[in-house]
């Protein structure tokens, strides 16, 4: 597998950086040999403006490399967070967000309650996947705790995202409740909290890592593709009763072999 981490190849990286230097220089003699026709002074004038092309290449690209590294930091960093804030109990997230919050927007935090610009706000964290969404009854609980906390209003972070429905709700709600999505979130802690050298290559590795046994038994015995299986075998054996063609009959019998496995495995995950 790859990752956003693998870095170019070096001889591709270095015969890139030939070619463009070799480019700039003869452009810069040639341009000053187009004006002035001497080959001496042109080779002089060109070598200059050369050197300046090249110190002023290398001022950006220092300075794009540090704006990426500091972009990689923030988001590895975000998403380190997010990956702790799902395992926290639900009191210690909403301490940590309200903390975050109060760090970033400069006002004062108690347990979950944020207060800025002379206003209360109960900060609540509704931990979900990162590819999960916020229903609108996490919603009606965020607005329910922030009448019985008597605060002003109410903020609901969410480390996934937000269903339209949840969406709908926040905004008819009186006063309308704060939503603050996964990804806003992980921007948010990743600008406070960048990541390190340890965590960036950590990162990496897990990345690079391929798919264990188990995981790949779990993706492909899931319950709910029984009934893709049931239906590949059957359209399968009506392609062989048409045909009469072995191969359709032998992948019909594998799909029905999943099909069987995967209940097996929806029997035992019952059992537990």
């Amino acid at each position: 597998m790859t990752s956003p981490f693998d870095s170019k190849n070096r001889v591709a990286a270095a015969l890139d950086r030939l070619a463009l230097h070799v480019l700039l220089f003869v452009l810069s003699v040639g341009y000053f040999f187009f004006l002035w026709h001497s080959g001496a002074l042109s080779l002089l004038a060109g070598s200059a403006l050369f050197i300046l092309a090249m110190l002023t290449l290398l001022l950006l690209e220092r300075r794009t490399l540090a704006r990426r590294d500091h972009a990689l930091r923030v988001r590895v960093g975000g998403s380190i967070a997010l990956e702790e804030l799902m395992l926290l109990p639900a009191a210690q997230a909403e301490k940590r967000v309200c903390a975050l919050l109060a760090q970033t927007l400069g006002g004062n935090a108690w347990d979950s309650v944020l207060t800025y610009a002379n206003k209360t706000y109960l900060v609540r964290c509704a931990q979900t996947l990162s590819g999960s969404s916020v229903g609108e009854g996490d919603v009606l609980a965020a607005h329910r705790a922030r009448i019985a906390s008597e605060t002003e209003f109410c903020i609901l972070a969410s480390t996934g995202g937000f269903s339209p429905s949840a969406q709908r709700a926040a905004e008819w709600m009186e006063p309308p409740v704060r939503l603050i999505a996964g990804r806003q979130l992980a921007l948010l802690f990743g600008q406070q909290h960048p990541a390190t050298d340890a965590e960036i290559a950590r990162r990496a590795r897990r990345q690079r890592t391929p798919f264990s046994r188990g995981r790949i038994r779990a993706l492909a015995l899931a319950p709910a593709k029984q009934g893709r299986y049931l239906l590949v075998a059957f359209l399968l054996t009506m392609l062989y009763l048409l045909l009469h063609s072995a191969l359709s009959l032998v992948f019909a019998l594998v799909s029905f072999v999943l099909a069987m496995l995967c209940a097996r495995e929806n029997q035992k995950a019952f059992r537990l």
